[in-house]
């Protein structure tokens, strides 16, 4: 397996560079600063990637591509593979190939590090055995710690061809020649001599490159500023030119209008010069006048005859109108009297027609049937409530609780005097038996306690038969009480059943009900009388409203007139104007005759001015008044547009002066109409002062650039300072791992 082609898509310096290899040994070779070791690095971190070192990185991200990118291709006898690795993403890709087309080419997943998979090294053995860096040969610490085992192993083995005093010399010589970073004479001590003047040559140069910056900007800030003072200076210097054309452009606008005005009256001439005749404007005037005259009396003719004929209009009109033919004995009064009647009569039997209408729809709408039965329903349960009243009263629980209690009360009673008679009579007896025994007289007083003792047994009796009574009375209550309740069940049973039948909860929502019906039947009687009384007297005026129609149909027959009440209106204002129309037709009449002596005077006034008119055209060879008036305003048209060239001409001369329109017009063409305001000679000195300015600037730049040369030659690249700092301190790192190492391995051995 070996590297085929490299491609640096964008890898430190090089963009879009690829380098081929052949399978044999190959050679790259240049001057310093031409990419040497960042192809080596390259192939290093293709294979491998970056570690978590970022200065690599940054050193070399390209400074002038977006992309940070590459490919490795490498190939054995049989295949090839390409190893495309993303710096900037972190990702790499492979892709193995068949042929040397691209559409060959298919991934390869799984391959996280292609150094390993490819050539089984890893990145430490790569280091430091198949790739050697520009600055030497080093190990590092996994190599050294390979050795140190090496050794110890082959201590351990007693091998005859190791030398234990030997190798110590080795490690004591290699000590010694790396020596000391403290001893300058020795190679550690050059070394760090050298790294810390590079170091401070890199300060050095870094500052010198920000001053350069510092001075570019400002290079840059004065070169903004002088395109800054070009533009200002352009610009007030086209200002004066706008505003010197501008100048002749208002020239020129303020001629075009009276040079167009010339043009159209120059038109106007050649169209009219040619008709132009000799009239008389005396004559026309006169002819204009007599024209006027008989126009005016053909118009009051007409007038005349138009007024005629509305005259005969009228006339006919007042002649046609309904006063001409009521007779002298018509009673008027009378015939208003009878239509008032009618109407007021037609407007009774309208009214009755409408009540009595909604009277029958009203009385249509109420259901009578339903209302008596609902009626009779209803006293039904009135009397039901009442029989259960009645039973409430005899089933009164409160007279059965009264007569339980009084029962028992005098069970008690009677218990009670029973005793006190039976403590009454033994005491008595005990009494009698100390008396006698003691044979003491006293004690015979006790024997009243017998009498006494009776008398509480008779009320104890007495009481016990009461208490008897009463319990034969309350079993007789019972008795009735499960009556009374039996008949109750029945009676709320059909009371309920009615209830229900008229969708009434209760008897008090059967009560409300019951006033709304009976207030709806008295209602129902009193409209059925009413409209009995309606029927009635609708038929006694329509007979006499009959009686009055006819006698209007025989009055109106004689006008051959329909009865309404427009016709009645119609006489009335007929009646009314008879005379006036009688007096208009006279009036009429005589305005006529009127009318007719005014137009004959007014044709032989008509007929003498028109023989006066054509005198007048025929010796100014007219054929009538029109092409007189035209040839007439002709003459004066012309003679104006001459007065109007002179004049417009002495204008234009004002404006323009000597300069020719023409040539105006064309250096005015293409310039704006608005431009504001200026003062050219305040203007001319702003360019003087922006152009002194400018001069200052330039030198200053000037200035600049020779400083930052100057910079630039005195100072070394600040790449070929990081580059021999890296150096450096790559062999000061590689000498102090050979110490430590022969440290470590001496420390072993001993």
């Amino acid at each position: 397996m070996y590297i085929n082609r490299l491609n640096l898509r964008a890898f430190g310096k090089f963009i879009n560079r690829k380098i081929h290899f052949s399978n044999k040994f190959n050679i790259i070779f240049g001057e310093n600063e031409t990419g040497k070791s960042t192809i080596h690095n390259f192939i290093e971190l293709v294979m491998y990637g970056f570690d978590e070192d970022t200065s690599r990185y940054n050193k070399y991200k390209p400074w002038n591509s977006p992309v940070y990118k590459g490919s490795i291709e490498i190939a054995d006898e049989e295949k090839k593979h390409i190893i495309s690795r993303d710096f900037l993403l972190d990702t790499i890709q492979v892709f193995k190939k068949t042929n040397e087309t691209k559409e060959n080419e298919y991934s390869v997943e799984g391959i996280g590090v292609p150094g390993e998979h490819f050539f089984n090294i890893n990145r430490v053995s790569f280091n430091n055995t198949v790739s050697i860096s520009q600055l030497g040969n080093k190990t590092e610490k996994e190599l050294a710690d390979e050795l140190k085992n090496k050794i110890t192993n082959l201590s351990n083995t007693k091998d005859e061809d190791i030398s234990i005093d030997r190798i110590m010399q080795s490690l004591y010589r290699i000590k010694e020649e790396a020596g000391s970073e403290n001893n300058d004479k020795t190679l550690l001590g050059q070394y760090s001599l050298r790294l810390e003047e590079l170091r401070n040559a890199k300060e050095s140069s870094m500052n010198s490159n920000r001053q350069v910056m510092f001075l570019a900007m400002e290079k840059k800030k004065l070169q903004s500023k002088i395109h800054e003072l070009n533009m200002k200076i352009e610009e007030k210097q086209k200002e004066i030119s706008d505003y010197e054309l501008f100048l002749e452009k208002q020239k020129f606008l303020r001629a075009q209008p009276v040079k167009k005005e010339i043009d159209n009256i120059n038109d106007e001439l050649k169209l009219i010069e040619d008709d132009v005749t000799n009239v008389s404007a005396e004559d026309y005037k006169e002819a204009s006048e007599t024209e006027s005259s008989l126009a005016s009396m053909k118009n009051d003719k007409q007038r005349l005859i138009e007024e005629k004929e509305e005259c005969i209009s009228e006339l006919e009109l007042i002649e046609s109108d309904l006063s001409n033919y009521i007779p002298e004995e018509f009673d008027i009064d009378k015939l208003n009297i009878d239509y008032d009647i009618y109407k007021a009569n037609n407007e009774k039997i309208d009214t009755l027609k409408m009540k009595m209408k909604t009277g029958r729809e009203s009385i249509n709408s109420i259901n009578i049937d339903e209302i008596n039965n609902f009626i009779n329903d209803y006293r039904e349960v009135e009397e039901l409530n009442h029989k259960i009243e009645i039973n409430n009263v005899l089933t009164d629980s409160k007279n059965y609780e009264l007569m339980k209690k009084f029962g028992k009360k005098q069970r008690g009673i009677s218990l009670f005097t029973g005793l006190l008679g039976t403590a009454f009579i033994s005491a008595a007896a005990v009494s009698c038996y100390f008396a006698y025994f003691y044979n003491n007289f006293n004690y015979y007083y006790g024997g009243i306690g017998f009498l006494i003792g009776i008398l509480f047994y008779a009320f104890s009796w007495r009481k016990r038969n009461i208490a008897i009574n009463a319990k034969k009375e309350i079993e007789s209550m019972e008795c009735e009480f499960a009556d009374y309740t039996l008949s109750n069940n029945e009676l709320n049973k059909q009371k309920d059943e009615i209830l229900k039948r008229n969708n009434c909860q209760d008897f008090n929502s059967m009560a409300d009900k019951f006033q709304e019906k009976s207030k709806e039947k008295n209602i129902y009687e009193e409209k059925i009388k009413l409209l009995n009384y309606d029927d009635i007297t609708f038929n006694e005026i329509a007979a006499d409203n009959k009686k009055i129609e006819e006698r209007l149909n025989n009055n109106l027959k004689t006008l051959n007139l329909s009865l309404s009440e427009d016709t009645i209106i119609e006489i009335n204002e007929a009646y009314k104007r008879k005379d006036t129309v009688k007096l208009q037709t006279e009036e009429l009449n005589k305005k006529i005759e009127q009318i007719n002596r005014d137009i004959t005077r007014l044709d032989k006034e008509i007929n003498f001015e028109q023989r006066r008119l054509e005198m007048i055209l025929q010796a100014n060879g007219a054929d009538d008044v029109e092409v007189f008036k035209k040839a007439v305003e002709l003459n004066e048209k012309y003679k104006e547009l001459l007065n109007r060239r002179e004049y417009y001409e002495k204008i234009l001369e004002n404006i323009i002066g000597s300069t020719d329109y023409y040539e105006l017009k064309k250096r005015t063409l293409n310039v704006s109409d608005e431009v504001k305001e200026i003062d050219k000679q305040d203007i001319q000195l702003s360019i003087f002062k922006l152009n002194e300015e400018k001069t200052k600037l330039l030198q200053n730049i000037n200035d600049i650039h020779h400083e930052i040369r100057d910079i630039e030659d005195n100072t070394r690249s600040l790449a070929e300072i990081e580059e021999e700092i890296s150096f450096y301190e790559e062999k000061t790192a590689f000498f102090k791992n050979k110490i430590k190492v022969a440290e470590i391995a001496a420390e072993k051995i001993t």
